[in-house]
């Protein structure tokens, strides 16, 4: 009973950890990248955390952490097609959007430069197939991390679209809208935001969470709890309030 409080006590840190990155994030993406330029607190609590990012940490962690920790050589075609249409993707639209920011919707990208976007991933896939072939390190390179990002972006521009549904349909509040903004679905996600989370949980999954795993296994259960309680009949009081 105690082993199972303490890896709860341990999610839930980590759950706020990531709550109070993500408030940060959006406080500073609204303070110094988005006009008018000015504090805006982004969460739906008065205290500085924002529930989806821990969440979504959480979720991620659960899904691709064994997955992390497996090597998926280029050699594989399987890998090698994922990971260079991912690259070539990512590098060909974002040069789209930078020539072309009026592009707000998913369609109209598609209509106007989906022919283009085929071309180069073919050509790319082509290349490489050769490439491969001939240069025994290029079969063993390891494409994890790119298959990793990949995932991330797939799974955390779901949590965004349903996390805007919800309290859209239900709270009857528009959080955020991506109506102006390029490449957007339904004005619930765009390319941008996508994107980010995309950058950003890739480094947190690799860079932060090693600290954070040292974190929770240095904590004594007391710390724990203490650290637990703390944070979170606040946080439920606040909750509550709002």
């Amino acid at each position: 009973m105690k082993k199972i409080s303490e890896i709860g006590m341990s999610l839930y840190i980590t759950f706020c950890i990531y709550a109070l990155i993500g408030w940060l994030y959006e406080v500073f993406w609204m303070w110094f990248v988005v006009p008018p330029y000015h504090f805006v607190n982004r969460g739906v609590l008065f205290l500085p955390f924002l529930p989806i990012y821990g969440f979504g940490m959480l979720i991620l962690l659960f899904c691709l952490r064994k997955f992390m920790k497996k090597k998926h050589p280029l050699e594989n075609p399987i890998y090698r097609t994922i990971s260079l249409v991912t690259i070539t993707t990512f590098i060909y639209t974002t040069i789209i959007e930078y020539t072309t920011p009026k592009i707000y919707h998913v369609s109209d990208y598609l209509k106007g430069y989906g022919l283009g976007l085929l071309i180069a991933n073919i050509i790319v896939l082509i290349g490489f197939h050769f490439l491969v072939k001939k240069s025994k390190k290029l079969q063993k390179l390891d494409t994890t991390i790119i298959l990793v990002f990949l995932a991330i972006w797939i799974i955390t521009t779901v949590i965004e679209y349903i996390s805007h549904f919800v309290t859209d349909k239900f709270l009857h509040q528009m959080l955020w809208d991506y109506a102006k903004d390029f490449l957007n679905i339904n004005r619930r996600v765009n390319w941008d935001a996508s994107r980010n989370f995309a950058i950003g949980g890739t480094f947190l999954l690799y860079v932060v969470q090693p600290f954070v795993d040292k974190l929770n296994q240095k904590l004594t259960f007391k710390n724990k709890l203490i650290i637990t309680l703390g944070i979170g009949i606040p946080m439920l009081i606040d909750a509550i309030i709002q």
